[in-house]
């Protein structure tokens, strides 16, 4: 109950910044990029301002095909492009989402196909005076990091126009979560920096600055977006405004010679058993498909994390039940709530992951619950009382739960 309440909230809290970033979006505007061309400074997964995602973070002044051979052969990261296997048909920004009213939208009279696979489009005016455009999906996409870990994601869009010089791109970090089976965006701040980097006190870039083009609406966005001038590029974009787009296992080896009482000496060991268990198994699953990741590099990653999943999905809740057996319910509920909570700690530190969407935080609060209620289920506390009989199928109902809600998406 206390995590379908905990749910609603999350909810409510999501229809409250959707509503808000519905009428800043009203006054959305382009920007230019030439005398010719202006851009809508956000990606959506689809030909039209209601399904906006990501803000534009980054614009690049000079010959397209100079930007990406600096990025693919010449930067410091190890960027790489990313192939269609290693695309995400789910990738989100749980915050970044916002309607807009349809009748603000110009230049979209063309009925152009929906978006399928990971593409997301831009909105690129072709004239500025009449806003007039067309949607054009990603030029290439490139990466650095681990399909199942953590990595660094650009998506790049070139200038229809072959005088105008110009690459826009949309960057941000992102992990594999073992829930949603899919990437979720963590910060597009972070990765702008990362990117911004790239081009810093090289010979071949005259300028990088910062200007602010308040397109912040969309997860942690701040509005202001780098701008990198390479030598041969053209004069820096014009930060005009033109009009309205509308539109382990761990070695819990505790001595039980201790100066605690006996009881306290009997349960310390098991219950670390129980919360190592936990963590050790969570942070295989993680860190094994990325080692696998790594020595395979010809297979599909999707089907390295089917192989793992199911020791999550069956894993944890088989080992809540089996090390929870010699423990009370008190000890029981807290080492298999605090230990899964504590594996989840350490994987996004691990990862480098900073920021989490509220409805996230929300999921890993119920699946440490669900565990917690299995836990004492198993407990010997229950196990000797015959009229206990509720909390495993508690705690796997919730578990079940948990697992699927992230899911229904696939529907």
């Amino acid at each position: 109950m206390v995590a379908i309440a905990c749910s609603a909230l999350a909810l409510g809290a999501t229809a409250a910044t959707s509503a808000d970033s519905h009428e800043a979006d009203r006054h959305q505007r382009l920007v230019s990029t030439g005398d010719e061309t202006s851009l809508w400074p956000y990606t959506s997964s689809a030909t039209t301002v209601e399904e906006r995602t990501l803000a534009i973070n980054v614009l690049i002044n000079g010959d397209p095909a100079e930007t990406r051979r600096h990025l693919e052969e010449r930067s410091r990261g190890d960027w790489n492009e990313t192939a269609p296997e290693e695309e995400d048909v789910s990738e989100t920004d749980p915050e970044g989402v916002s309607e807009t009213d349809p009748k603000d939208v110009v230049g979209t009279e063309t009925a152009w196909r929906s978006a399928d696979g990971s593409t997301r489009y831009v909105y690129v005016s072709t004239d500025n005076e009449t806003a007039e455009g067309v949607w054009l999906d990603e030029s290439y996409q490139l990466h650095d990091g681990d399909y199942l870990g953590s990595r660094e994601h650009i998506r790049a869009y070139e200038s229809p126009d072959p005088d105008e010089e110009w690459t826009a791109i949309q960057a941000h970090s992102e992990h594999w979560d073992w829930f949603r089976l899919s990437h979720t965006v963590d910060s597009a701040e972070d990765s702008q920096r990362y990117v911004e980097r790239e081009f810093m006190d090289r010979r071949y870039v005259s300028n990088v600055s910062r200007v602010h083009l308040g397109n912040g609406r969309g997860f942690d966005s701040d509005g202001w977006v780098t701008v990198v001038d390479l030598e041969s590029g053209d004069p820096p974009f014009h930060v005009a405004i033109v009009g309205l787009l509308p539109g382990l296992l761990l070695a819990s080896r505790v001595s039980t010679r201790t100066s605690f009482p006996n009881p306290v000496a009997a349960r310390v060991p098991r219950a670390l058993c129980l919360a190592g268990s936990l963590l050790g198994l969570y942070l295989f699953v993680r860190f094994g498909a990325i080692a696998v990741e790594a020595r395979l590099e010809g297979i599909d990653p999707r089907f390295i994390a089917a192989a793992f999943y199911p020791l999550l999905a069956v894993g944890l809740p088989v080992c809540t039940y089996y090390f929870a057996r010699s423990l009370d319910r008190p000890t029981a509920f807290a080492a298999g709530a605090v230990g899964f909570a504590t594996a989840i700690l350490l994987d996004y530190t691990l990862l480098g992951v900073t920021r989490l969407p509220l409805n996230v935080l929300v999921h890993r609060f119920s699946t440490a619950v669900a565990l917690g209620f299995i836990a004492v289920g198993a407990s010997h506390t229950v196990r000797v009382d015959p009229e206990d009989h509720d909390y495993v199928r508690l705690g796997a109902l919730l578990w079940v739960v948990t697992l699927l809600v992230p899911l229904l998406r696939f529907l």
